[in-house]
């Protein structure tokens, strides 16, 4: 029973997320760049967006929409501040 609940909880969350017109993926993409972007060798911010998108199969066009309207293109100047400030 808990099982069938769950599956609804998580439907409904991706219905209403697709109703707002943002693909689910797009979180865990922003999730991946962040990661990415705290390794000691990271490549460019662009860089690493660019791989995401390739690799998670992303429309490109979408997702960079989303990136420029939640603000998330300053996310690599807050992990490259945090980088810096060390642990």
């Amino acid at each position: 029973m808990a099982s069938r609940v769950a599956t609804r909880q998580q439907a409904k969350t991706v219905e209403a997320a697709q109703e707002d017109g943002i693909d689910p993926a797009f979180h865990r993409a922003i999730l991946k760049i962040a990661l990415e972007l705290k390794k000691p060798n990271a490549l460019s911010y662009e860089a690493i967006v660019h791989t995401t998108i390739r690799s998670m199969r992303l429309d490109a066009v979408g997702f960079r929409k989303y990136l420029g309207e939640n603000g998330a293109r300053n996310m690599n100047l807050l992990l490259a501040t945090a980088r810096t400030m060390g642990p």
